[in-house]
């Protein structure tokens, strides 16, 4: 398979400052949540000497050409993958990764950020009644990635091609030689330009959202900023149902992070932002009907989600941390913190377990060009585990508290000498493919028995019942496997995998205090609804 080199190719006038005519067309796409008539250039595409026939053709925008990204690096050997929950492209061969994000001009090539140039964004657009199609600037695929692109005016195509470049993107010995086209003045007065004074961008704040019941099963929603913003994009996600509001180059600014409704079917309304977009969740009691965003105005957005639902009844659990509320799994209830007290005793001590550390640091991600360890991520989200059981009134024992490595053997030996009471080692998943993403817990079958008033497969459920209620990742199951250190173990014992290093997504959330507060907070209450039922035998 072809990697893409990061070269600068040569490119034709056309594609950088301006537009040559090939044939015009008229025909109405679909993009940015709405439908658009669309009077101009049309061109055919060629890749590696073969004419391609995509759903949608090369077209202009901005002024400037947008080609389909899948048809592009499929035909030179690349495999292309679309996230809808993240709404991001990935470029993916042998030793490269390219990541694009719909609606945004910044991009990352094997983990270093760039900007698309032009501030051109890659856009979902289809032609009515057809097929969706991501549509990136061809000046970001000749310019960024290093393919060789060329502009065929007599015949009004984009040609792009992957050949005569070595696997690290330098030209080869028999390359074809490039020659600039003959340039035809313009018939027309080139106008005069005056260079305009430089304005620092200046970044709208979302400071008010609000909403209002329409009926039992439908709600209005409001968000407005202090000034004119920019481009939205608007979806829903599922497992828990929620509907997702982004606003390029916004930011939150003096709201809380929850908004209670429990009114329309709507439970919460939950804000957030990072240095690109500001998030507004809607969630939803049950299924999500309808939904629609229209930006009214410049600063405001109008927001309507129908559901399924009557009005949500408040919850009577106690909700320490922002949080997906979706329901568990198994539906089972979530006690109330004075049932946590209740059955809070030092008699029942909880043994924790880091993975990894020490000359061991387990998988290995990378964030922004750094690399990410496994051993740093347990550490850490064991620490907030330890606290939130503590606050609660129980007792914990840790196999390490620094950057050590207990032997597998040391681990669970530690818990039973202390007569623990549950065993639950915590550790971060890897994969070769970089898009496998989601949480799953581990028990073993020769450590599933019921001595001590419940088994290890109920333990490592009601964890990720509970991981997935505040995480909101993706269910990768209950499963059974043999580890070490939790079939050593003569109590209920568990080992949950919180998400994939591997993946940028899931590393980016991990290595944040939020999301971790999130994980930690579900293996918590997974372990406190388990010790209800535990007793340890004499």
């Amino acid at each position: 398979m072809r990697k893409f080199g990061v070269t600068i190719t040569a490119v034709l006038v056309f594609l950088f400052c301006g537009v040559t005519i090939a044939s015009a067309e008229s025909m109405m796409l679909e993009y940015d949540g709405g439908t658009h008539e669309y009077n101009g250039a049309v061109y055919s595409l060629v890749v590696n000497n073969q004419l391609i026939d995509p759903p949608l053709s090369p077209i202009i925008f901005n002024d400037r050409a947008l080609v389909p990204v899948r048809e592009i690096f499929e035909e030179v050997g690349a495999t292309v993958n679309y996230v809808s929950e993240t709404q991001t492209v990935e470029v993916i061969d042998d030793d490269s990764y390219v990541a694009m994000r719909i609606n945004d001009n910044v991009a990352y090539i094997n983990g270093d950020k760039t900007n698309i140039p032009d501030n051109v964004v890659p856009k979902l657009i289809a032609k009515v009644g057809g097929e969706t199609k991501t549509m990136v600037p061809v000046r970001f695929i000749s310019e960024t990635i290093g393919l060789d692109v060329e502009f065929d005016s007599e015949d009004g195509a984009i040609l792009i091609d992957s050949d005569g470049y070595t696997l690290a993107g330098e030209p080869v010995s028999d390359a074809p030689s490039y020659e600039e086209p003959e340039y035809e003045e313009p018939e027309y007065e080139e106008p005069s330009y005056e260079e305009p004074a430089y304005e620092e961008p200046q970044i709208p704040y979302v400071n008010d959202v609000y909403y209002e019941a329409q009926s039992d099963d439908e709600i209005k929603v409001t968000i407005k900023t202090d000034s004119p913003m920019g481009a939205f994009t608007f979806f829903k996600l599922t497992s828990p149902e929620r509907a997702v509001i982004d606003i390029a180059g916004a930011r939150i600014s003096g709201l809380d992070d929850t908004l209670k409704v429990y009114e329309g079917g709507i439970t919460t309304i939950r804000l957030g932002d990072n240095p690109e977009r500001a998030r507004v969740v809607i969630d939803a009691e049950n299924t999500i009907k309808d939904y629609d965003a229209e930006k009214v105005s410049d600063d405001t957005i109008e927001v309507t989600v129908k559901t399924k639902a009557v009005a949500a009844a408040a919850p009577t659990q106690n909700n320490a941390v922002n949080s997906e509320t979706a329901k568990p799994q198994n539906n089972a209830a979530l006690p109330q913190s004075s049932e946590y007290e209740a059955h809070s005793s030092s008699e029942k001590l909880i043994v924790l377990d880091a993975g990894h550390g020490g000359e061991d640091p387990g998988a290995i991600g990378y964030l922004n060009g750094n690399e990410v360890l496994e051993k740093t991520l347990t550490l850490q989200i064991t620490n907030k585990v330890k606290a939130i059981l503590e606050n609660a009134g129980y007792t914990v024992s840790m196999t390490r508290t620094g950057d050590t490595l207990p032997s597998l053997t040391e681990r669970p030996t530690q818990a039973n000498a202390e007569n623990a009471a549950l065993f639950v080692s915590i550790h971060i998943n890897s994969a070769e493919a970089m898009e496998a993403n989601g949480t799953e817990v581990y028990y073993a079958s020769e450590n599933n028995g019921d001595e001590y008033g419940t088994t290890s497969q109920k333990l490592a459920q009601n964890i990720l019942d509970r991981m997935l209620y505040y995480m909101g990742s993706t269910n990768r199951g209950v499963k059974c496997a043999e580890h070490a250190v939790t079939r050593r173990c003569n109590m209920p014992a568990s080992l949950a995998e919180v998400g994939f290093i591997t993946n940028p997504t899931e590393v980016y959330n991990m290595t944040s205090d939020e999301y971790q507060q999130k994980a930690a907070q579900g293996i918590a209450e997974g372990i406190m609804i388990t010790l209800r039922d535990v007793t340890i035998p004499d």
